[in-house]
């Protein structure tokens, strides 16, 4: 009987599955100095076992037998491979069950099976994911589907047995090169069962051969041969979003491990000496943590040929720092200094631009753990540690997620500066670290600054609703898409006749040639901002300023009858100019007609595409411009069919009131953008506005956002009045009375 667990207590699989895994660590520990307790223990995990196959496992009737043979025998290697086979396929089993259940909307049960799993390794900087049980939360109280929970459940746990498996190549790459039999062993075999998790995955992206080939290759290969079979695979795809939050993190830790390691080290070469372990340690860790990142992103950058160079620097510099740890003839801190800035130049020009976004979320990673280790200063009474863990604190804060927090949140951003600096209730760290305070003090306040930096974490972790952006998207393109059609059928209206049947051909073949240049034209452009992608929002805040520029032309022109009335007349007198012509003249000039029709249209509706992506991504603003597109596909049909008996202009009056709700949402998004990057002061309104208002309307509790936005839509209408009124007096002469 296990000691969790009361008599008459059923185990459940993460219980009894734990209780098999500890069982034959300790059991293949005790194989060479004590056979019998071996034996003892293995008989443990066969109670376990058989608790598994009660749940619905199943496993090789011979394992038990295989492995009693192999304590007397005495074969380390073999149990160890043997050990690794076995608890694999017990997670193997154990995540089939949990997406079976998901798939059929059982949450309670796919709860039992995700507690029998395995996480990628943590670091302080980068905790285990938890998207899979906020997943199966969302599905027990019916918020999310099934086929939802599914996909968040496949990329957390893919993703930690990719990452297991990356882990146990690395593994057997060390025992192949230092000749450790049972670890290569047991890697290897570790390496093959997390491989068969992700086999189908690695089936429908590569084919069933790839697939032999690979596990041919985990089974006999070296290391070196099963990284070229596994390059460029990924069971579960990083978002961009994820992609930028680890080349951050790959960024900002390499960048870290030379500060920490001569914080930590004093001496010129030869004669360098440890004299504070506490630095090395911290300087350790960043580099493993970077390096952890960094696993994720090499397989997605398979062909570039830096790769080999940037793993020998990883490795050079981790070999570097752990001979500081042994206090056996560190390096000095000038070398680690170079390796490292060697090492971030390699990165910088490897990482593409694209997967370069800020994520101040991530930040806050590093200022916790600063955090953690201003406390553990504090207790070792040393206080000068702790002021300078604080500052490095309070530095990252203020130079990332401080000036987004200003803007999101106000109130929050001036609570953190009070529990950094000279807080009174509670104290802030700066007056206790100066008055000395114990260590319960400090362990308060930092306590309490955890909980406002996990409430920061989720405030900047908001982004625009995907659900608007693709609204948003399916806006403006049926209204742009309806434009075009209408502009297009009264054109062809007037070819109704039999002998002017074939000038429209070339008509058409002015709308097909547009098509291809607005396609042209978002490569061109989504190139261009691409190039530009590290500078994050403040691109994001440029084309969004164009974008808005256009849409303020369009809706003025628009209310003042002008963009309708106008550019109609003028198609229609281009469209006289061509017939006058005679021959490929006359043809040409109808290409052109078609082509300018469409092309404005289809540029405009480029433009504000490339903003929505920006701030949101490219497959919430896919499925908009796709449900538009059906929607104007679908009334271009009508039009044609019913030849231009719609009420065209209350149609285009409500696809405008429609824009100018998306301008003005428009608007408060970018205000928002320019004040996180500082082009816009910012006042707070002291307002607890909920973050649903952001996330739909771009609606923050700023006095400069909410401005803009009343004055936006005063501002298009008012001016249509205006201009309405105008009218009127001019007229009123030539009335007769």
């Amino acid at each position: 009987m296990k000691p969790h667990l009361q008599p008459g207590d059923t185990a459940t699989p993460a219980q009894s599955g734990e209780a098999l895994r500890s069982a034959l660590a300790e059991a293949q520990l005790e194989l060479a100095f004590d056979p019998q307790q071996a034996q003892r223990l293995l008989q443990k995990a066969a109670v376990a076992l058989e608790e598994l196959e009660q749940a619905g496992l199943e496993f090789d009737a011979q394992v038990l037998i295989r492995l009693q043979h192999l304590i007397r025998s005495g074969d380390e290697a073999a149990f160890a491979r043997e050990r690794a086979a076995l608890w694999t396929g017990v997670l193997r089993q154990s995540y089939a069950r949990l997406e079976a259940a998901v798939q059929q909307g059982n949450a309670l049960e796919a709860v039992r099976w995700l507690e029998l799993r395995e996480y990628r390794s943590a670091t302080r900087f980068d905790p285990p994911d938890a998207d899979a049980t906020e997943a199966l939360r969302g599905l027990a109280e019916g918020r999310i589907p099934p086929s939802e929970a599914l996909t968040a459940v496949r990329a957390d746990l893919l993703d930690g047995y990719q990452s297991r498996l990356n882990e146990a190549l690395r593994g057997l790459e060390v025992a192949q090169q230092a000749g450790w039999r049972v670890r290569g062993a047991e890697a290897r075999a570790l390496g093959q069962g997390y491989f068969e998790i992700l086999a189908p995955a690695y089936r429908s992206q590569r084919g069933e051969a790839a697939l032999q080939r690979a596990r041919a290759l985990l089974a006999t290969g070296s290391s070196q041969q099963i990284r070229s079979a596994l390059e460029g695979f990924r069971a579960a795809p990083l978002s961009l979003r994820e992609r930028a939050r680890r080349v951050g993190q790959v960024l900002r830790f390499v960048s870290l491990v030379p500060v920490e390691y001569a914080r930590g080290v004093s001496g010129e070469e030869g004669q360098v000496s440890v004299t504070k372990d506490l630095e090395i340690t911290e300087a350790l860790t960043f580099l493993k943590s970077a390096a952890s990142a960094w696993s994720d992103l090499e397989p997605l950058l398979a062909d570039h040929p830096d790769l080999p160079v940037i793993r020998q620097a990883f490795t050079a510099l981790e070999k570097g720092l752990r001979a500081a740890s042994r206090k056996s003839d560190p390096p000095t801190a000038h070398w680690v200094s170079e390796q490292s800035q060697a090492l971030l130049k390699r990165l910088d020009a490897t990482l593409p631009a694209g997967w370069r976004r800020a994520d101040p979320a991530g930040d806050l990673e590093v200022i916790r753990s600063q955090l953690r280790s201003a406390q553990n200063a504090v207790a070792a009474g040393r206080y000068d540690l702790a002021e300078l863990a604080r500052m490095d604190a309070y530095a990252l804060l203020e130079s990332g997620p401080e000036a987004r927090l200003r803007v999101f949140n106000p109130q929050l951003a001036l609570e953190l500066e009070g529990l950094f600096w000279y807080g009174q209730e509670p104290k802030g760290l700066a007056r206790l670290i100066r008055e000395r305070a114990d260590v319960a003090q400090v362990a308060q306040t930092r306590q309490i600054l955890e909980a406002r930096l996990r409430e920061a974490n989720q405030v900047l972790g908001r982004e625009a609703s995907p659900a608007a952006i693709g609204l948003n998207a399916a806006i403006i393109v049926f209204r742009e898409g309806l434009e075009a059609v209408l502009i297009i059928a009264a054109l062809l209206a007037s070819f109704r006749r039999p002998e002017n049947l074939h000038l429209r051909r070339p008509v058409w073949l002015g709308v097909g040639l547009a098509f291809l240049a607005s396609a042209l034209t978002w490569v061109l452009m989504w190139g261009a901002i691409q190039q530009f992608a590290r500078y994050g929002e403040r691109v994001e805040a440029v084309v969004s300023l164009i974008a808005i520029g256009v849409l303020l032309l369009i809706m003025n022109w628009f209310y003042h009858k002008i963009y309708w009335t106008d550019r109609l007349a003028d198609f229609h007198q281009q469209k006289q100019q061509a017939l006058r012509r005679t021959g490929l003249a006359a043809g040409l000039g109808l290409v052109a007609v078609g082509f300018e029709s469409i092309y404005r249209e289809g540029f405009e509706t480029v433009l504000f595409l490339q903003s929505l992506v920006l701030q949101g991504g490219v497959l919430d603003v896919l499925w908009g411009t796709l449900a538009g597109g059906v929607v104007v596909v679908g009334l271009g049909l009508v039009v044609f069919q019913l030849q231009l008996r719609l009420p065209q202009k209350k149609m285009l009056i409500f696809t405008g009131l429609l824009v100018l709700f998306v301008l003005t949402v428009m608007v408060g998004q970018t205000v928002h953008v320019m004040q996180v990057v500082g082009w816009l002061s910012v006042t707070p309104t002291g307002w607890g506005l909920p973050y649903w208002l952001g996330t739909w309307l771009g609606v923050y509790p700023t006095l400069e956002g909410l401005l803009l936005q009343v004055l936006t839509p005063t501002v298009v209408v008012g001016s249509y009045f205006a201009a309405e009124s105008l009218k009127r007096r001019r007229l009123q002469p030539h009335i007769a009375p």
